[in-house]
């Protein structure tokens, strides 16, 4: 059974580890595998961090028959009072995990959460073009394209264009 909750101090550890091997498993994320290197103390510094913040958010998917962290989704806020009604989102999920409802749920948790504080408004992310499974799901959740970034994923010697998407709710 999968459990969406808010992340916590006592997940630092595992949360650094899921991170990376999320990065290694897909060319869809930020980072690369090996371009970057997390600590327990920075992912209990970052998870302390945002629960300190009204419009901000880190949550966690967790299998409570292993204890493993196998998805996350962070919302990211705006401090100036201009853009407070805004969340950028990341996400991730473990691959041995896609295709089984983790990342909608994630969602589903997150979109709940911003409901309840009244504050947020505007949910937006951005999404490599060729990532059509998290395209279609997006699409599906109620995300709209806005617009291209091109060129602005480089993988190796290669470029990709990524969609702008946002969600007003």
């Amino acid at each position: 059974m999968i459990q969406i909750r808010e992340a916590c101090e006592y997940d630092a550890k595992r949360f650094a580890k899921m991170q990376l091997q999320i990065d290694g498993e897909t060319d869809y994320m930020l980072y690369g595998a090996g371009e970057r290197e997390i600590t327990t103390k920075d992912a209990r510094k970052r998870i302390e961090f945002f629960a300190d913040l009204p419009y901000s958010l880190i949550l966690v998917a967790e299998d409570m028959e292993t204890d493993e962290l196998v998805g996350f989704l962070i919302a990211d806020g705006n401090p100036p009072n201009r853009m407070q009604h805004s969340v950028y989102i990341a996400v991730g999920v473990l691959k041995s995990r896609w295709g089984q409802g983790v990342a909608t749920r994630l969602f589903t948790h997150m979109e709940t959460w911003a409901k309840a504080r009244g504050v947020v408004r505007r949910i937006e992310l951005g999404v490599l073009c060729e990532n059509l499974a998290a395209l279609h799901l997006y699409q599906n959740l109620g995300y709209e394209i806005e617009g291209t970034h091109r060129d602005s994923f480089m993988i190796g010697t290669d470029y990709y264009d990524t969609y702008w998407m946002s969600k007003l709710i």
